[in-house]
């Protein structure tokens, strides 16, 4: 069965919003950003443009439920990483980004999405206070700095290597000077 096929379904069954976030979410990661626009989604779920409305008001209101869906997804990935610590949860965090290349850049576009709707803020805070927990976890010379200053730092540097994963310039690092480096070895250095 298509997904169209399948989505058509979905929405006769009564889950128009689903099936909506659902052709988003695929027209993101197969076509990007640019690619979403209100139309161009209902019509790859199969219905008309004013059905989205009643679900999500409009476009920022829909980009901001498939934002929302990001960060829950996020914070799926990032639970089991927590108790390993910093570097499980540093990977973690960059396979998301590598697996999920349009959401992970969705979800931090604050010109596309409105980061005061409720269940975004919830969703973000949510795994924002797995990372401050992980940041309240660790030991030693870095203790020295500012709680805000580490996670600062932390996220900036494992954010930053996903963001080059995600437009396609880690793979460099990973082969400097002829030299090979795992992620997991790269994000073990970047945390030091």
């Amino acid at each position: 069965m298509t997904s169209r096929a399948h989505l058509g379904k979905a929405y006769h069954h009564g889950d128009l919003r689903a099936a909506l976030l659902c052709s988003a979410r695929t027209l993101l990661e197969e076509q990007g950003i640019a690619a979403l626009g209100l139309r161009a989604i209902t019509r790859h779920a199969g219905v008309s443009q004013t059905a989205a409305i009643p679900h999500f008001g409009n476009l920022t209101g829909l980009l901001s439920a498939l934002a929302t869906v990001g960060y829950e997804d996020l914070a799926d990935a990032l639970t089991p990483a927590l108790p390993q610590g910093a570097h499980a949860a540093g990977t973690a965090y960059v396979r998301f980004a590598i697996r999920n290349p349009g959401l992970f850049t969705l979800m931090f576009r604050s010109d596309a999405i409105d980061r005061k709707e409720p269940d975004l803020a919830a969703a973000s805070a949510r795994t924002s206070a797995m990372l401050t927990q992980l940041i309240g976890s660790l030991e030693g010379p870095l203790l020295s700095q500012t709680r805000a200053g580490i996670r600062a730092a932390l996220w900036g540097k494992v954010h930053g290597l996903a963001v080059l994963a995600v437009d396609g310039l880690l793979e460099p690092l990973l082969t400097f000077d002829g030299e090979e480096m795992s992620l997991d070895e790269l994000i073990a250095d970047a945390l030091q």
